[in-house]
C-alpha cells in the first residue's frame, strides 16, 4: 500500500482542524481576569522556606527533619479529628442545640494547632545557632517584600474597573 492515501487523509484532517478553529467563538468581552498570582499554587512557605535559605549544617538538617517527622506522625490523628469536627460544624445550623459544643470543639482544635506549631518552632530554633536565628527576621522581611512586589506587578497588569 502506498503512502499517498495516508498523506491525503492527513491533509484532510489538518484542513478540517484548521477550518473548525476559524469558526470557533471569539472570547467573550467579559472574560474573567487572569488568575491571581498565588492561585493554584500551594504555599510551602513559612518555616520551611526560611530554613531553606539558612546555611544549615548536615547535622542541623538531620535534627530538623526528625523534629518535623515526629510532629507529622503525632499530628496526623489530631488533624483527622479536627477535620471531622470542622465538617460537623459546617453542616450544623446555628439553631442546632449541639452547635455551641461543636463551636467549642473547633476553638479547642484551633488552639491545639497553634500550640503544636509553636512547640515545633521552639524545637527548631533550639537547633539553630544565634547567627542563624538573627538572620530569620531579615529573610522574612525579604520574602514579604518579594511577595508584595509580585502582587503589585499583578495588580498593575489588571485592567482598571
Amino acid at each position: 500500500m502506498s503512502a499517498r492515501p495516508y498523506r491525503v487523509a492527513a491533509l484532510c484532517l489538518s484542513a478540517a482542524l484548521i477550518g473548525s478553529s476559524a469558526f470557533a467563538a471569539p472570547p467573550a468581552a467579559d472574560t474573567p481576569p487572569p488568575a491571581h498570582p498565588f492561585m493554584g499554587h500551594h504555599r510551602h512557605g513559612g518555616l520551611h522556606q526560611v530554613l531553606r535559605q539558612l546555611d544549615l549544617t548536615d547535622a542541623q538538617k538531620t535534627q530538623i527533619k526528625s523534629i518535623f517527622a515526629q510532629a507529622k506522625s503525632g499530628m496526623q490523628g489530631t488533624f483527622a479529628t479536627a477535620r471531622a469536627s470542622h465538617e460537623a460544624l459546617m453542616a450544623a445550623s446555628p439553631n442546632d442545640p449541639n452547635y455551641p459544643a461543636l463551636l467549642a470543639t473547633e476553638k479547642a482544635n484551633a488552639a491545639a494547632r497553634v500550640q503544636a506549631m509553636s512547640d515545633i518552632k521552639a524545637q527548631v530554633y533550639a537547633v539553630l545557632t544565634p547567627e542563624q536565628q538573627a538572620k530569620i527576621p531579615q529573610i522574612l522581611a525579604a520574602n514579604k517584600a518579594a511577595r508584595e512586589a509580585k502582587m503589585a506587578a499583578w495588580r498593575a497588569s489588571q485592567p482598571a474597573t
